[in-house]
């Protein structure tokens, strides 16, 4: 059982989209305010636990990760299109930094494939080894949730403690910038790793059975 705990805790303690975009918030606003997208990041990884924790890893057939890769990647885009013109508008002025919702993190991390890498060991190898079964399902489902909730919280925590060494305007300008250039990276990354490599590869395997 340390073992699930160790590994969750590696995978979803790892830069990643959720985590990225939690730091650049943090460094915009007050760490406290990032809480309602910690939330629906939470339940995003109950929910997925508890789904294939308890009808299968089958539920996600080989067509399932390329479109919901290309949603995600899709989602990421938009948010960090969003970071940037708000970080524009708040260097002119204009505007405050953009707060991310419930609904941002709970989509989020719903079409994330990270998500799958932290769920599907954990669920189809290691719960069945533990011999957790039934309501402990659910229990452990729960408690690696709260993990969950975490990792993007200590980030925003993180980025709002890193937020002194960047207080002049220009600095939040071009961090916003670099965060919002890393998000794309990540999606471009996403689309890459996650449909472009997987149909290749089905391509490959149809043309030599």
């Amino acid at each position: 059982m340390l073992g699930i705990l160790l590994y969750s805790l590696g995978i979803m303690y790892t830069p990643g989209p959720v985590n990225i975009l939690s730091l650049n918030r943090g460094v915009q606003a007050r760490y406290t305010l990032h809480i309602p997208f910690c939330c629906g990041v939470g339940v995003a990884l109950f929910f997925w636990f508890l789904l294939i924790g308890y009808a299968g890893s089958a539920l996600l057939g080989r067509t399932a990760m390329p479109v919901i890769s290309a949603f995600g990647a899709g989602f990421i885009v938009y948010l960090a299109c969003k970071v940037l013109a708000s970080a524009q508008l708040e260097f002119k002025g204009e505007g405050k930094a953009y707060v991310l919702s419930f609904r941002d993190g709970l989509v989020m991390q719903l079409l994330n494939p990270k998500s799958f890498l932290a769920v599907l060991p954990v669920t189809a190898v290691q719960f069945p080894a533990a011999g957790i079964d039934g309501t402990g399902i659910a229990l452990w489902s729960l408690g690696l949730a709260c993990l969950g909730f975490g990792a993007p919280l200590l980030y925003a925590y993180l980025g709002s403690n890193l937020s002194q060494f960047v207080e002049k305007p220009v600095y939040f300008l071009w961090f916003n910038r670099a965060m919002g250039i890393a998000l794309v990276w990540v999606a471009v990354d996403m689309v890459y790793t996650h449909i472009f490599q997987v149909l290749w590869s089905h391509q490959l395997s149809a043309a030599f059975p």
